[in-house]
């Protein structure tokens, strides 16, 4: 018979339903990605938060995205591309970083080719396409190649964006449910990671994108711009400025 535990869990359960296929859509844009570059493997990666590292968020190899592999910023060819937001294509490319990822892969890096993602003057990460498919393994990136895989790094920041506001969305909502669990005394409820317990500080942006959704465009737009300046001061040291005031 459903009951309270039945109600909390299934929000639980939805939420996090809603960031997995939020993120099964990163991947199959990669996919897209790779099929229209003719690269053999497509990569996302992210900042490290507090680290000066770049991690694979979403990798169409999926050693990569299971083992935890970061590269750094400095001295590697993908931290060039985030710190400059230049686009690069490197044939046979040498750097620490894709020595670091040739060796966790098991494979060898022959093309390289690595552009920002980026979007209203922000750069979300890195896109990286390595080597080619069968049939051009021997034909490097062409500057078409790069202007096209530009263009992706456009749509992925999209994507990226979409992607952030449901992991918002979905960790207040697991916060919630457990604070109505403690509230009504329920049982069987999980409880919020670590991490969810972290994301507090994004649940002013994830507030405003509800919010958004009933607001005429141009107010709409400016909440928006507003949410994302709240997100780039998220990782401010609290404490310390509570120390400084």
């Amino acid at each position: 018979m459903p009951d309270l535990a039945t109600a909390l869990r299934r929000i639980h359960g939805h939420s996090g339903t809603l960031l997995a296929e939020a993120t099964a859509m990163l991947r199959e844009l990669v996919a897209d990605a790779c099929r229209s570059l003719e690269a053999a493997e497509g990569s996302i990666l992210v900042p490290v938060e507090g680290a000066n590292e770049l991690r694979f968020f979403i990798s169409l190899n999926p050693v990569l995205e299971s083992a935890d592999v970061s590269v750094p910023i400095d001295g590697s060819i993908s931290g060039y591309v985030f710190t400059t937001r230049q686009a690069m294509a490197k044939i046979k490319p040498e750097s620490a970083g894709v020595a670091k990822v040739d060796e966790v892969a098991k494979s060898q890096t022959t093309f390289l080719l690595a552009v920002p993602i980026v979007d209203d003057d922000r750069v979300y990460g890195v896109a990286t396409f390595v080597n080619r498919t069968s049939g051009k393994e021997e034909t490097p990136f062409s500057i078409e190649d790069l202007r096209v895989a530009q263009q992706f790094g456009e749509i992925y920041a999209t994507a990226m964006k979409l992607h952030r506001q449901i992991e918002f969305c979905a960790s207040s909502a697991r916060i919630e449910v457990a604070s109505h669990a403690v509230e009504f005394g329920v049982e069987g409820v999980p409880q919020p990671s670590g991490a969810e317990l972290a994301a507090l500080r994004h649940r002013l942006p994830a507030r405003l994108a509800e919010k958004a959704a009933d607001l005429p465009e141009r107010e709409r737009e400016l909440l928006y711009r507003i949410g994302e300046l709240i997100g780039e001061y998220a990782g401010i040291d609290r404490e310390r400025v509570v120390d400084d005031l």
